[in-house]
């Protein structure tokens, strides 16, 4: 049996933290090893070569980033294609709107409540700024928030709450619990 590997490519530290709790542990019993590697820091170059390993070695990978302001995914899955030559656009997946609305996507009713936080019932349109707002005093910084996000996140629930999230987890043959 061959050893399998997925490399998975992240924008930010946000992305990592988000996909070394909740995607990798669901990833790990498909893959002998799976690395997250954050781009955003990276020169183009760099991320093109590694890219190109990738593929030499046979090995999985996949590409994620943030819509932002873009009209489509299709555009920008075009604007990722021009930046980086050697990434195959069926690797490429988008995050509607900002990885922070995978965040809130993952929140029941009651999580919120215990966060003191707002329900939100769809999280598509969540943006940084948006999400920044929500945070409770409660906490005393972004990220202690985001990891106790994170300790209380439901893949199932994010699926109802996220269309992006949704589509991510069936495409990557994700098991939800």
């Amino acid at each position: 049996m061959s050893f399998k590997q997925l490399f998975v490519f992240v924008e930010g530290n946000d992305d990592e933290r988000f996909f070394e709790f909740i995607i990798k542990p669901k990833l790990s019993n498909r893959y002998d090893l799976v690395q997250i590697i954050k781009y955003s820091e990276e020169k183009k170059e760099k991320i093109d070569n590694y890219i190109s390993s990738i593929k030499q070695m046979k090995a999985d990978y996949i590409f994620t980033n943030d819509i932002d302001n873009v009209c489509s995914i299709k555009n920008k899955k075009n604007e990722i294609k021009t930046k980086w030559k050697n990434i195959d656009e069926e690797k490429i997946f988008i995050v509607i709107k900002e990885i922070e609305s995978w965040y809130l996507a993952g929140l029941s009713d009651e999580k919120c409540k215990l966060l003191k936080i707002r329900i939100v019932k769809n999280t598509d349109e969540i943006t940084k700024e948006e999400f920044n707002n929500i945070i409770s005093n409660k906490f005393e910084s972004r990220i202690a928030f985001m990891v106790e996000i994170l300790k209380n996140f439901s893949i199932e629930i994010a699926i109802q709450k996220n269309k992006s999230f949704k589509y991510f987890i069936e495409q990557m043959n994700i098991i939800v619990d």
